[in-house]
């Protein structure tokens, strides 16, 4: 999800870091314009794997199908890629093992998955309709079109290697477990330096902020009982709702912006019950870290009074209540210097491709917030409807997106 656009990078700025330079000495690289040309001709497999892998449900913490796929198709090309203890698939690229990394990485998981592979189509103009076909199976299809396009390398003598990764746990409360292994817990943690994040279809964003947020559980119980019978039991359900509304009614500042929402509500196993729990998951998010502890004060607050008001109406018996953390996407501001970011706002300008800078939460939130340079972006085409069953992707502007991927990426190779 993309918020906030925030400015675009001009000609000067460029030029004062010499990304310029750097964007033509990578477009007349031979390996560069190998790489271009094959593109066109590969496109059409890209959006045939697109379709397979989509097929294969890869619900959050539920990936591992799908990472099996995958590596299976990492392996037909030639690469040896593996499987690490978070369920990440790591293919490594290797030109010297004297050399760091930049990690080229895409999310295996979606908000909805398939229940019958005839779920996800191509519709007779080429576009891919189906759940998770934009978000991120797009990206997904990147990575293996990047493997196949670089068995020949883009720089004969390269100051990094290239590490591809299909991570697990980007959605939802998946907590971006995926990518926070990969960058404080993998062997190769520590010898990555850039972090290049592929997510969705937009070429219109490099992301190189992330939007913070925290999720939390709240969590009514309460004895329960008969609806009639037990009528004046303090009830979950009614205490929740009035929980949801106190917070619902702070105010939160639109500079920073900084936003609130209950997305989940459940409770209950017949209507003609007292239930003896209720539930709520709240989604608080901001790029300002303060923000987000101020509103979960708010809603420790709303709980507390939604409870005891409804305590104090009760004939008996009372209501308690958690609030459990059960996410938390770590804020960062866009760092002084992102190589990364300020790599692609060049390639951009070269390509003439109409892109900003914005803040959002993404794979790239866990290196950013680490200090180490990052950006997300798109992968081309066009998508939408994320996140719902009729999610569509239409693969016109992919090449575009691929020689963008390759120009960047020779670049973050050149330069130390």
């Amino acid at each position: 999800m993309l918020v906030q656009p925030r400015l675009t990078v001009s000609a000067p700025d460029l030029g004062a870091l010499n990304w310029p330079r750097s964007v033509a000495d990578a477009t007349a690289l031979a390996g560069v314009g190998r790489a271009w040309r094959r593109t066109k001709h590969h496109l059409d497999w890209i959006n045939k794997q697109q379709v397979a892998l989509c097929r294969v449900p890869a619900p959050t913490f539920a990936e591992r199908a799908r990472g099996e796929h995958l590596s299976a198709v990492f392996s037909e090309l030639g690469h040896c890629p593996s499987i690490d203890d978070a369920g990440n698939v790591v293919v490594p690229l290797v030109h010297s093992a004297r050399l760091p990394y930049v990690a080229v990485t895409a999310h295996m998981d979606t908000i909805l998955a398939p229940s019958a592979p005839d779920d996800v189509r191509v519709k007779p103009d080429g576009t891919i309709t189906g759940p998770g076909v934009t978000d991120n199976g797009a990206g997904l299809a990147t990575l293996l079109g990047l493997a196949r396009l670089l068995s020949d390398p883009l720089v004969e003598n390269p100051e990094r290697n290239v590490l591809l990764v299909a991570n697990v746990a980007e959605e939802g409360e998946g907590n971006l477990r995926g990518i926070r292994y990969l960058v404080e817990d993998s062997p190769y943690g520590e010898r990555i330096d850039r972090y290049l994040v592929v997510d969705g279809a937009s070429l219109n964003h490099i992301t190189d902020a992330a939007l913070g947020s925290k999720r939390f559980e709240l969590v009514i119980d309460g004895p329960g009982g008969h609806s009639w019978n037990d009528f004046g039991a303090p009830h979950p359900v009614h205490a929740l709702a009035g929980a949801i509304t106190r917070m619902t009614r702070a105010r939160l500042p639109t500079q920073p912006k900084t936003t609130l929402s209950v997305g989940v509500v459940e409770g209950g196993t017949s209507v003609n019950s007292i239930p003896t729990s209720a539930s709520a998951k709240i989604d608080v998010r901001s790029v300002n870290p303060a923000e987000i502890r101020r509103v979960q004060q708010a809603v420790e607050e709303a709980a507390r009074k939604a409870v005891a008001a409804e305590n104090q109406n009760a004939s008996g018996g009372r209501l308690g209540c958690v609030l459990r953390e059960i996410g938390n996407r770590p804020a960062a501001p866009p760092l002084p210097r992102n190589p990364v970011a300020e790599c692609f706002h060049a390639v951009d300008f070269h390509l003439q491709i109409p892109s900003a800078s914005d803040c959002s939460s993404t794979d790239a939130n866990v290196p950013l917030a680490a200090g180490i340079p990052a950006a997300a972006i798109g992968c081309g085409g066009l998508g939408g409807n994320v996140h719902a069953p009729s999610e569509w992707y239409a693969p016109k502007g992919r090449d575009l997106g691929l020689r963008r991927l390759l120009l960047g990426l020779a670049c973050l190779q050149m330069r130390s």
